[in-house]
């Protein structure tokens, strides 16, 4: 009967210590996909004088438009430029600016959006630049109603190899890959 409950003893203490290892190896910097994401994007800037940016939004439901706002040399000669089919060309505050819907096809937005998350669009951090100009990247992520942005900036040497370079590398490849020219150059 001693030699039962010394077997018991042991096989509950391995088991105490396996759980023990199992709640100390969790990578603390991952975290589960939030539920009740609505919306993500992905906008390259550029941080010179007069930059402009490019914008790829999804929706949850598979819905999908890019957004171009070119730079400042384009407002000199905004009158001669016309739209690549696909493209609208909208007024706004600070001139015109491009939008294309439906960029993707539903279940490719669909499975970008999920790639996307899986990949830690929502873990991304944002850190101290060492330049003044140069560019970056702004995600988003809206949950419940609520937008989350966060500024990435061009990572350097100092930055690369981190766990939120890697993860902006995986959620680059999944999200940066989008047309980004809505007109033709004039002769």
């Amino acid at each position: 009967m001693e030699e039962i409950l010394i077997g018991c003893k042991r096989r509950i203490i391995l088991i105490g210590f396996c759980l023990l290892l199992l709640s100390c190896s969790r990578d603390p910097n991952t975290a589960p996909v939030p539920s009740g994401v609505e919306m993500i994007f992905w906008e390259d800037q550029s941080w010179e004088m007069g930059g402009g940016t490019s914008r790829l939004t999804l929706w949850v439901d598979g819905r999908s438009e890019v957004t171009v706002v070119p730079n400042a040399s384009f407002r000199h000669s905004q009158a001669k430029i016309q739209p690549r089919e696909g493209w609208i060309m909208k007024q706004g505050a600070n001139g015109r600016y491009f939008v294309r819907p439906s960029v993707f096809p539903g279940e490719v937005a669909k499975e970008k959006f999920t790639a996307a998350l899986e990949a830690g669009i929502h873990l991304l951090k944002t850190f101290q630049p060492q330049y003044v100009d140069g560019g970056g990247t702004l995600v988003g992520v809206q949950i419940k109603g609520k937008l989350k942005e966060t500024v990435i900036p061009m990572f350097d040497d100092s930055k690369k190899g981190t766990l939120n370079h890697k993860r902006f590398l995986a959620v680059a490849q999944i999200l940066s890959d989008f047309e980004r020219q809505p007109f033709d150059l004039p002769d």
